[in-house]
Parts: C-alpha cells; sequence; structure tokens
C-alpha cells in the first residue's frame, strides 16, 4: 500500500492473508478461487489474500509491465500502486465469497 494511505496494519507475513488457488472453468469461462486446503480456513479477518496460480497465467499477467514501466518512467524501487477495478462488488455475507468482477 502506498505509505500516504498510513496502513496502521501492514502485513508482515503471507501467514496474515487469505491463502486460495485459482482455475479457470472450461463450461463458464469464469475464474474461480479455491481455499488452499495446505493451510487454515479462512476466518475473513485476514487483512490480505494471495493466491497459487499457474505459471502461464503468472507470466501473461506480467507481460504488459515492460511496456507499462517505460510509459510511466518507472525505476527500481519507484513506489506504484495497482488498483483492479471490480472487487468492490464482492458479496462476503456467505460461505462462498461471490464477485463481479467486469
Amino acid at each position: 500500500m502506498p505509505k500516504d494511505m498510513e496502513n496502521p496494519n501492514p502485513v508482515t507475513s503471507g501467514d496474515q492473508c487469505v491463502q486460495t488457488w485459482s482455475r479457470k472453468l472450461t463450461s463458464s469461462g469464469n475464474w474461480r478461487l479455491f481455499d488452499d486446503d495446505r493451510q487454515a480456513p479462512p476466518n475473513w479477518k485476514e487483512v490480505c489474500g494471495r493466491s497459487g496460480m499457474s505459471g502461464w497465467i503468472n507470466s501473461t499477467s506480467m507481460s504488459r509491465f515492460q511496456s507499462f514501466a517505460k510509459e510511466f518512467r518507472l525505476t527500481d524501487e519507484d513506489l506504484y500502486f495497482v488498483k483492479t477495478p471490480g472487487f468492490e462488488r464482492c458479496d462476503a455475507s456467505k460461505a462462498v465469497v461471490k464477485c463481479d468482477i467486469r
């Protein structure tokens, strides 16, 4: 998080995050996050989330970073914040959390 957001509870370990893994459902084309059974189940008081994914997804997700960094003239150790619109539509009121990401 950017320093100016003054996060009172900075994440110091990945153990503080909801642990999931992702898979694209071929029948619908939607992505789904599954609980990582190797970790404790979430209690929804976690301050962050992280998910395992295939190498292809991971490398493809960052494939445009080089042009992004060049366009915005980022250099090593420059701070920047990535906002992923759509997650504000997540419904976490039930056991299965559903998000309508657009």
